[in-house]
This record gives C-alpha cells, sequence and structure tokens, in this order.
C-alpha cells in the first residue's frame, strides 16, 4: 500500500493543523476535496489548536493541484510556505 504522500500532490506543506483546517474548507468552498496527513495522535484530546506544534501537509489529486495551490495563494499570498 502507497503512502498517501505518493499517491496525492501536495498542495501545502508543513502548515500547522489549524492552517490545514482552513485550507481544508477553502479548497472545499472552491470544490476541491484534499486530505490532511501528517502526525495526529494527540489531536483527538487536545483539538486542532494543539496543532499549532504539529506539522501536516495538505494533499489534493495531481489534477488538482495547480488549481489547489491558486486558491491558496490567493487566500494567504503567493509567499506563503508550501
Amino acid at each position: 500500500m502507497k503512502r498517501p504522500s505518493e499517491e496525492y500532490a501536495t498542495a501545502a506543506k508543513a502548515v500547522t493543523a489549524l492552517e490545514a483546517e482552513m485550507a481544508r474548507q477553502l479548497l472545499a468552498d472552491a470544490g476541491l476535496p484534499c486530505l490532511v496527513h501528517g502526525p495526529d495522535f494527540d489531536r483527538a484530546e487536545l483539538g486542532a489548536s494543539h496543532g499549532m506544534v504539529r506539522r501536516v501537509d495538505v494533499l489534493v489529486a495531481p489534477a488538482d493541484a495547480d488549481k489547489a495551490r491558486a486558491v491558496l495563494d490567493q487566500a494567504w499570498g503567493p509567499d506563503r510556505k508550501a
């Protein structure tokens, strides 16, 4: 079985869990499904705000990668870390 990061394209890399949730909503509003992938073992206990220390990636289908990055660039600016 492949790891998600091998099957999907990265729309945003190493963002906090809170930023990932915002990215997920921005992409959903644009009609682009995404997957948030990364360490989250204590998120269930402490909530998304605890993820400020943890880094996760926002993954999309390879065909949607350019559009997803454009959506995030429009919302956060092209200088965002991705």
